[in-house]
């Protein structure tokens, strides 16, 4: 009988156990859900291109003569008694060479030409100057002004630009 009483006292206070945890378990969901959450900061959305103009940006679109721009430098401007310039639709080329060919610009756009105000482009970017030797970048280029049959095709991270005829 003795063990029948044991067993009996073991299960009160397993049963005890069981239904403290449960209401432990109650209070501190209750508790968890009661709490007002942190407020999460908003972040300003970007600046829509075309808004705010960096101070090379700005000086590039000043520019009017045909050639490639660096950091607010001319390194090579298309000039008519001197220099030369193609263009191919189908190989989606651009150059201007020296007639000695000291210097040169070559553009050849990867997949599309640029149409319009807006449009992005990369381009393999190879050009050479009077100083330096042949330089090759790829660039992506976005066209930030079209006016007098002409395109201003730029990069910002870069600081590149360059002033062709459009197409």
């Amino acid at each position: 009988m003795s063990w029948q009483m044991n067993r009996k006292s073991i299960l009160e206070r397993c049963a005890f156990a069981l239904r403290f945890a449960l209401a432990l378990f109650v209070v501190a969901t209750t508790m968890a859900v009661a709490c007002p959450q942190p407020e999460k900061e908003i972040p300003t959305p970007p600046d829509p291109g075309g808004v705010t103009k960096s101070e090379s940006r700005v000086t590039f679109e000043s520019r009017t003569a045909t050639g490639i721009y660096f950091n607010d430098k001319t390194s090579i401007t298309y000039d008519e008694a001197g220099f030369q310039q193609a263009f191919n639709h189908n190989r989606k080329n651009f150059r201007i060479q020296a007639d000695d060919q000291s210097s040169y610009l070559n553009l050849a756009f990867t997949d599309r030409l640029p149409q319009k105000n807006g449009d992005e482009a990369v381009a393999k970017v190879t050009y050479r100057t009077d100083t330096k030797g042949e330089t090759v970048v790829i660039v992506k280029f976005k066209v930030v002004m079209i006016q007098d049959e002409r395109m201003w095709l730029w990069n910002e991270l870069q600081e590149l630009g360059v002033i062709m005829p459009s197409f």
